[in-house]
């Protein structure tokens, strides 16, 4: 979702006559940081979906250590309120799967809603929504179709419409000419 969020960011910021050279990353505290803790969430993905690794202690201690460097990168950033907004959303998705065991609980129903075949079980790290699952309503519950058919959270919509806010913003901001004396 976060791909399409930022393909969509960049749209709609250069319709409304923005430029991608103006989103200024440099302000960016520990970028490498977020790239580090994505890589994470790779490394426990790959292996689960093809049955090398099954749900567990490691994956639980793997997220533990992605979402402490994700937060990590968010306090860094705690200035720029767009990077806060995504830490919200990044929060709302750590403690559903923190509260359900390392697994993020994914409705049945949105999975029919957004069309998606498939078991959970292939996905990796989720599991269905039944009535032993704590806050059920922070998982994956929202059928989307733009693009691709999937199943999103209430924290994967914060987080997308921080990342949002940050490009359009970034790229409407104008540059600040030095003026030499």
């Amino acid at each position: 979702m976060f791909i399409e969020a930022l393909l969509l960011s960049i749209i709609i910021g250069y319709i409304l006559k923005g430029s991608i050279k103006r989103v200024n990353v440099e302000n960016i505290k520990g970028s490498y940081i977020a790239f580090l803790s994505f890589g994470i969430e790779i490394m426990i993905f790959i292996p689960v979906r093809k049955g090398i690794i099954s749900p567990g202690i490691i994956t639980l201690l793997l997220y533990i250590v992605e979402y402490m460097l994700i937060f990590m990168f968010i306090y860094m950033n705690r200035k720029n309120k767009w990077i806060l907004i995504m830490g919200i959303g990044f929060m709302l998705n750590a403690v559903a799967i923190f509260a359900n065991g390392g697994l993020m609980p994914v409705s049945q129903a949105a999975i029919d809603a957004a069309g998606i075949k498939g078991s959970v079980s292939s996905e990796g790290l989720y599991t269905l929504v039944n009535k032993s699952t704590r806050l059920w309503f922070l998982g994956d519950v929202i059928p989307f179709r733009i693009f691709r058919s999937y199943v999103v959270s209430i924290g994967d919509l914060v987080s997308a419409i921080g990342l949002m806010i940050f490009m359009i913003s970034g790229m409407r901001k104008t540059k600040v000419k030095s003026i030499m004396l």
